[in-house]
């Protein structure tokens, strides 16, 4: 061979080189472009759920938001009582703010099973016998110390003289257990 023809077959080999490295970085970059694709597709189906789950997000707050002032309004009253002896404190300091007539007083806990919320619930039972009118500032006054009482039972008849009267009260307080976990369809939910 000559020199001609061994400078053909080089130049073809240099030539066949520069094309296999041309078509490599070519698949290369259209692999790239498929990926950035790819990639901006997904970011686009990343933005609609953000949007959706932001959506479902302001649903849930706005749903919820009567439910939060609620308990941001009522739990320091539910922390406030936690125990029997708080309950017969509170009773107590009441009646001894008012100066009403306490002929007997009995406080008793019981349990409630059925409910993680509210474990325990504190009855009393008074008597009293004082004026008809501090008798009743008495069960406004009460009512702002335990806002979460229920009068059971209010029994009010004459008393030893004309302007009193005698009043049989039974109620009930909640001892209320915010930090519950209340069992669901899907597992624990804490209240």
């Amino acid at each position: 061979m000559n020199g001609k023809k061994i400078a053909c077959i080089l130049l073809l080999c240099a030539v066949g080189i520069v094309v296999y490295f041309a078509q490599t970085i070519h698949g290369k970059a259209a692999n790239k472009r498929a990926d950035a694709e790819n990639a901006e597709t997904a970011a686009i189906g990343a933005e609609g759920e953000r949007d959706t789950a932001n959506l479902e997000l302001i649903k849930i707050k706005s749903e919820t938001n009567e439910l939060s002032r609620f308990l941001q309004t009522w739990t320091p009253h539910a922390d406030r009582i936690q125990t029997q002896s708080e309950v017969e404190e509170a009773v107590t300091a009441s009646l001894r703010n008012s100066n009403t007539i306490v002929i007997s007083q009995k406080f008793e806990i019981r349990e409630n099973r059925g409910s993680l919320v509210i474990p325990r619930v504190v009855r009393a039972s008074l008597v009293l016998e004082d004026d008809y009118a501090k008798t009743l500032n008495w069960v406004g006054e009460l009512e702002r110390r335990l806002p979460l009482s229920r009068v059971t039972n209010y029994r009010v008849t004459g008393g030893e003289n004309g302007h009193q009267v005698h009043a049989e009260i039974s109620m009930e307080v909640p001892i209320i257990n915010l930090k519950a976990q209340v069992p669901t369809a899907a597992g624990v939910k804490k209240v």
